[in-house]
């Protein structure tokens, strides 16, 4: 018969102890890191950013009051220049203004996930939600109407010459409210709707 006896010593119980904080740190700062950016904060207000499935990006544009289509219209990859040309800079300001940032994902290729807005229209014009997805987290993306001379802004309807909000009314998507109505034709943002950034 063997008999195995241990003696432990304190720098060993030292160690041990030492390893596991460590771990637990480690631990702590990649949840961390992951769920940090799983929210962001436009004009005060903080909203969800998760969009690993269909139902997150139809929660997503809910909670900014906009009705869609439960099929996306289109999905594509598409991939973020390295370097930003002059569509690519303004396109980020109305990311900048949702607290998002499209410099950060330079490079990186990405899903566009494009959905037609129900309880909005531009004129008749039917107008889209478009969503720039990265490991399973909105990274960027608008609220746009589909003619050439429409409008683009970002989720919260906000804009350069008034505010587009959804419409409660009119869930077969041909109500017009606010400002969008008095301001019709003029656009909400010096982006074409034609001129969406594409790889």
């Amino acid at each position: 018969m063997f008999v195995l006896s241990f003696k432990t010593k304190r720098k060993n119980i030292f160690l041990g102890i030492l390893l596991v904080v460590v771990l637990a740190l480690v631990a702590t700062a990649a949840n961390f890191v992951r769920t940090a950016r799983s929210e962001a904060t436009m004009a005060g207000n903080k909203y969800s950013l998760k969009a690993e499935s269909n139902e997150d990006r139809i929660s997503f544009l809910r909670q900014f009051g906009w009705e869609v289509n439960p099929e996306p219209a289109e999905i594509r990859e598409i991939t973020i220049p390295e370097k930003f040309n002059d569509v690519y800079e303004k396109y980020n300001e109305i990311q900048k203004q949702q607290g998002l940032d499209l410099t950060r994902y330079a490079g990186k290729t990405c899903k566009q996930w494009i959905y037609e807005i129900q309880n909005y229209s531009d004129r008749g014009a039917p107008v889209r939600a478009t969503m720039l997805v990265y490991e399973g987290k909105v990274i960027g993306g608008d609220i746009s109407s589909t003619p050439v001379d429409g409008f683009m802004c970002g989720f919260n309807g906000a804009g350069a010459s008034g505010e587009i909000t959804p419409s409660s009314e009119d869930p077969g998507g041909n109500a017009q409210s606010g400002p969008a109505e008095e301001n019709s034709g003029i656009n909400v943002s010096e982006i074409p709707t034609a001129a969406w950034p594409t790889d």
